[in-house]
């Protein structure tokens, strides 16, 4: 857990946790969740926010899936937001056109799931993987990812998975469908230009990012090389919780934010 720095914009007034990419590693995410809940609460309300990515790659995705729901009384927090990532778009996608994207989500680590659920399936038919998949999360987790927001803002802090595109409208950008979106463009695939802009964000151009998506750095183990990849507050304005579950390590980023200060944290499970 890195030492609190001052945020250079103004949270809501509110204890808020944000967990980044979790890719499976259910075992992590339990173990953040205590961490969380060890942390002293304040007089604010606690509210915690997941960037999206809760599924695939790692083993445990469908485990992740029950601990989300049971987050907010495992992490002790009065409020629990999910945001979509891209890969539970992939799944959305691939659930209702098998045809056309069940492949696209089976190659980004969809597999592991199908796995998960039906340990050494045989199956081959697209619309029976599909089924598969539909089966094991649930028809209440997917009507969630089909209709929960896709992005949220604490005062001037904007929690997304992917990033901005600094050379669109935030509003038109924000507000892209969030069906059929393999998009390099949109909020919930992009990399650049969003990662080295340093140009402000916002119509005004003082909103802090804090997304998931995308490694912060390749020397992922090390936690402070990583913290120092990940914290771009003052030179890009965002934060990066990306800590390399996507790799199928065994940890996941966290951090936790005040009104008027923040401090990154990751939970590593050896």
């Amino acid at each position: 857990m890195s030492p609190w720095k001052t945020l250079p914009a103004h949270a809501a007034d509110a204890q808020v946790f944000a967990i980044g990419d979790v890719h499976g590693q259910a075992d992590t995410l339990a173990a953040t969740l205590d961490a969380i809940a060890s942390v002293p609460r304040s007089h604010l309300v606690r509210r915690l926010i997941f960037l999206g990515d809760l599924i695939d790659r790692g083993p445990q995705s469908l485990a992740a899936i029950a601990l989300y729901k049971s987050a907010g009384d495992l992490a002790m927090v009065d409020d629990v937001i999910l945001l979509p990532g891209n890969h539970e778009l992939m799944l959305l996608d691939g659930i209702s056109e098998p045809d056309h994207f069940i492949c696209d989500w089976l190659d980004n680590g969809g597999d592991m799931l199908i796995e998960e659920a039906v340990p050494g399936c045989t199956a081959r038919r697209l619309v029976e993987l599909a089924d598969i998949a539909r089966d094991a999360v649930g028809e209440e987790f997917l009507e969630f990812i089909r209709t929960c927001p896709t992005w949220h803002m604490e005062g001037n802090i904007l929690f997304i998975h992917a990033g901005l595109d600094p050379t669109a409208e935030p509003s038109e950008f924000l507000n892209q469908s969030r069906f059929g979106a393999v998009n390099e463009c949109h909020w919930a695939w992009i990399r650049e230009p969003f990662l080295e802009w340093t140009g402000g964000w916002g119509d005004c151009k003082t909103w802090i990012v804090v997304q998931g998506h995308t490694l912060a750095t390749m020397q992922v183990t090390d936690f402070k090389v990583l913290e120092k990849a990940a914290d771009r507050v003052t030179t890009h304005g965002r934060l990066c919780l990306d800590a390399g579950s996507t790799l199928d390590l065994a940890q996941v980023a966290w951090a936790e934010f005040t009104a008027t200060k923040y401090r990154f944290c990751m939970t590593r499970r050896r």
